[in-house]
């Protein structure tokens, strides 16, 4: 076991070596690549990491303070789903009630793996699953993007 320090530590590192070789892709020229994260342009969808000791993922989230924006946001999701999952590369998971750590819900599409953030071997491999997966995502963003704000 970890102090909470420590464990604190790990992932502070872990989250830099992210960073770090997000500077190595073609295009960035050193610099970190600036994911679309919280600027997808649609209140309450972000595109995110997570990473906990037991796996990495790679999600869309759909999470606005209206259940009714959320219903909405959902079924013209669903309505592309082939178009985004083609584009993807790959079928993705689709959980409308997914229950996060903390224990509040929100709607997710995402991909998943094992891991465990504590396990420094893993690293490599995790870390290439999440920028490869990150990009893929963004990509099948962009496709249905001007689909998905006018809601």
């Amino acid at each position: 076991m970890y102090t909470k320090q420590e464990a604190l530590d790990i992932r502070q590192t872990f989250w830099h070596k992210l960073e770090s070789k997000t500077r190595r892709l073609p295009g960035q020229n050193g610099r970190p690549i600036k994911w679309i994260a919280d600027r997808t342009g649609i209140k309450g969808l972000d595109l995110r990491f997570d990473v906990d000791n037991k796996m990495a993922m790679v999600a869309m989230e759909i999470n606005p303070q209206q259940d009714e924006k959320l219903e909405n946001l959902w079924e013209k999701m669903i309505s592309c789903r082939s178009l985004f999952e083609e584009e993807f590369g790959s079928p993705l998971i689709w959980e409308k009630e997914y229950v996060k750590q903390a224990g509040d819900t929100c709607a997710r599409i995402y991909v998943r793996r094992d891991a465990n953030i504590y396990d420094q071997e893993q690293w490599p491999d995790m870390i290439h699953f999440l920028i490869s997966n990150m990009l893929n995502l963004e990509k099948a963003f962009l496709v249905v993007q001007d689909y998905l704000i006018h809601f």
